[in-house]
């Protein structure tokens, strides 16, 4: 395994701090604005990721993939990220209705663990993380507009919290810089 190291100082960590806070307000205050963005933030990659993954497959004859992979895929890509340009709403909703399947499948595993696993500690506080999942994707599927804005505020909450911590660190560190360590697989 691994490690890679990061130094960062004060004022980049309370930079970072500051605009993940402006990020979160702005995602409380303005959220279908806000997941427009993030929308189309993505369709805009999915039609430059397909351009180049095209043009790879049409250009070049010493890749490892074989162009008649890599040149579908492109299009393929091209077409979802301008189908996310052109109904971001219904891209949102479709990316909240695989996360409602996600709490459904990770809320009924944790049931099944909480109910067949007789010995195991704390299997109350399973079972209640497996009724909180299957409800939150009960919740996200009976209304998944709802449930898209309420993802994009939930993410503001995070980004402020997340905010205000990286802004504590950056102005508690004085002169010093944080070190930051991150095990990879590589």
């Amino acid at each position: 395994m691994d490690h890679l190291y990061s130094i960062v100082d004060r004022k980049s960590l309370a930079l970072r701090g500051l605009v993940a806070v402006i990020f979160g307000v702005l995602a409380l205050v303005a959220t279908g604005f806000v997941l427009d963005f993030l929308v189309y933030v993505f369709g805009f990659f999915a039609i430059i990721s397909g351009i180049l993954t095209a043009g790879i497959g049409l250009s070049s004859e010493k890749t490892e993939l074989p162009p008649w992979l890599l040149v579908p895929t492109g299009v393929l890509s091209i077409l979802v990220g301008i189908f996310a340009l052109v109904t971001p709403l219904i891209v949102a909703m479709a990316i909240t209705i695989f996360i409602a399947a996600w709490a459904l499948i990770t809320g009924v595993t944790d049931l099944g663990l909480a109910v067949s696993h007789k010995k195991m500690h704390h299997r109350i506080l399973l079972a209640v993380s497996g009724i909180i999942g299957v409800l939150f994707a009960i919740i996200l599927v009976i209304t998944p507009v709802f449930g898209t804005y309420a993802l994009v505020m939930v993410l503001g909450i995070y980004a402020i919290a997340a905010g205000f911590v990286s802004i504590f660190l950056g102005l508690s560190l004085g002169k010093e810089k944080a070190v930051i360590e991150v095990q990879t697989s590589l």
